[in-house]
């Protein structure tokens, strides 16, 4: 049972697999990269481990290294219950909501499972480490190739420089207003709200006391407010654009993310090239 459940766990985690790496990059101790890959070794582990138990392939060893990533999960969520952090704690991603306290009770059960299993026959069949180099494979490419982790298969990102030139001059305080950020995001695109959570909290990491980000969006005020809610963006500066003006300026890429100085672009970047380091430095330069 204890192999079901690490098995269920990896899978509910790789669907909203983005989420949970936010979840990680959100606790202010990593980097977006080393949180995407702290993410993708967690998934590797739970579903190698949960593999092995449910089939007895080396299970005396899995169930000791089960026990030992229990015990750190379970340090982790004694931690979010103490500091106050009482949403989803994404032990089962998106799909199955659990606050700390409910997944402690899910890590007793769990315990109980894998104690059950401790003495477990292994099997003694000659080819067993070659099936295990199958599962630790099978378990890679789960994990880090079926879904590229964040910085991998970037790609160039562009936009209209005249369209852009005549949003300026609509918005002159774009012009005027030295280094700004400027989000295009559409309030039912998936990929925007990734971007808003991930710009969102690089902004926080960086303790600045000036939110530089000037919002443009498509979308009506009710479905702004309900994307605000998702992202937890709290936003300073923000207009509405007509659709069609608005996928003029971007070539149809949501969401796009410029970094400009008086007006003036120097960097753009979308979900899937967003790079921290470079906000960073644009803004603190």
């Amino acid at each position: 049972m204890a192999g079901v459940i690490f098995i269920v766990s990896a899978v509910l985690k790789f669907l909203s697999v983005d989420s949970f790496e936010l979840f990680i990059y959100g606790l202010d101790w990593f980097s977006l990269a080393m949180s995407s890959f702290l993410g993708r070794a967690l998934l590797f582990a739970e579903i190698s481990l949960g593999i092995c138990l449910l089939t007895g392939l080396y299970g005396r060893l899995a169930s000791r290294l089960s026990a030992i990533l229990l015990l750190l999960f379970t340090a982790f969520l004694v931690y979010l219950a103490v500091t106050g952090q009482g949403d989803n704690c994404h032990c089962f991603g998106e799909f199955v909501e659990m606050n700390p306290l409910e997944s402690l009770g899910k890590n007793v059960l769990l315990g109980v499972f894998i104690f059950l299993g401790w003495n477990l026959e292994d099997w003694r069949a000659d080819w067993r480490p070659a099936l295990l180099a199958v599962v630790l494979v099978g378990a890679l490419v789960f994990a880090f190739v079926l879904k590229a982790p964040y910085g991998f298969g970037k790609k160039n990102v562009g936009y209209s420089s005249d369209d852009f030139e005549q949003l300026v001059s609509q918005h002159p305080e774009l012009k005027a207003g030295g280094k700004q950020i400027l989000a295009f995001v559409s309030t039912g695109c998936k990929h925007c709200k990734m971007a808003a959570r991930k710009l969102d909290i690089t902004l926080r990491h960086a303790r600045l006391q000036d939110d530089p980000v000037h919002w443009f969006v498509i979308g009506d005020s009710v479905r702004f407010r309900k994307f605000l809610e998702e992202t937890e963006v709290d936003p300073h500066r923000y207009d509405f654009l007509p659709a069609s003006f608005f996928l003029k300026i971007t070539n149809g890429t949501l969401p796009l993310i410029l970094l400009t100085e008086d007006g003036n672009v120097s960097k753009v970047m979308s979900n899937a090239t967003f790079n921290e380091n470079d906000i960073v430095e644009f803004v603190k330069e």
